[in-house]
């Protein structure tokens, strides 16, 4: 279907944004923090995109590209392509290298610089296989961070509200799914910390997982429960 340069500027921020995630899914598909590439390119000695340029375009937010950060991309998409890792050392950035997938579509399964240019512009569709948007790659000190945190705002709501502990974690604990709730339970009561894996299937996005929205409802529901005029220490009713 052809397509006027007047109708190409109207979706220029849509395009744009597409093409962001698109990267963004790759990355993540193949396991790569933002920092990986500038790793792998320092060690093996050759020139790519930095990762604040990364993160925004990622974002949507990089404004016009200029013609070297295509190159840049296609460069790190041809090595991947290749398998050509240079002189690299590091065992963590040979394996993340050696699991990766290049970037591509039916039509051209390994994309330069044209493809690229040609998505970024809407001229190019992103690839099927990079639509969705993979859960990010956190390592088991991210995850016990965050099983923290968690247990920390349980605790301050319970003293906030003065609620009963044992009440209170059943009534966090029902509003997860049931097949995630034992787990969710032994994790507010301390009885481990979620893995890394565990944590996947309950990430909706962002920095966001699914415990964290839980406990933000119940927290909200406790301060939508909190009577006219009461004192800070006041018992909110039981949920219904």
């Amino acid at each position: 279907m052809a397509i006027t340069y007047a109708e190409l500027l109207e979706r220029q921020e849509v395009n744009r944004t597409g093409f962001g995630r698109m990267l963004l899914n790759w990355r993540r598909r193949n396991g790569w923090t933002q920092y990986t590439a500038c790793s792998w390119a320092d060690e093996a000695g050759f020139e790519t995109i930095s990762y604040g340029n990364l993160s925004v375009i990622e974002q949507g937010k990089a404004g016009e590209l200029r013609q070297k950060a295509f190159w840049q991309l296609a460069e790190l998409n041809r090595r991947i392509a290749e398998q050509d890792w240079g002189t690299v050392q590091s065992p963590a950035i040979k394996q993340k290298l050696e699991g990766a997938i290049p970037l591509g579509d039916d039509a051209c399964p390994i994309w330069t610089a044209l493809e690229l240019w040609a998505c970024y512009c809407g001229l190019r569709e992103v690839p099927a296989a990079f639509l969705a948007t993979p859960p990010p790659t956190i390592a088991q000190r991210k995850a016990t961070e965050l099983s923290a945190k968690w247990r920390q705002q349980l605790r301050r709501v319970v003293e906030e509200w003065q609620l009963d502990p044992s009440e209170a974690i059943t009534t966090l604990a029902a509003a997860a799914s049931e097949e995630h709730r034992k787990r969710f339970y032994a994790v507010l009561t301390g009885f481990g910390d979620y893995k890394p894996e565990e944590l996947a299937p309950l990430w909706i996005g962002a920095d966001q997982y699914l415990p964290k929205r839980w406990l933000d409802q119940w927290e909200d529901s406790h301060r939508q429960q909190r009577q006219p005029g009461g004192s800070k220490g006041n018992k909110p009713a039981a949920p219904e």
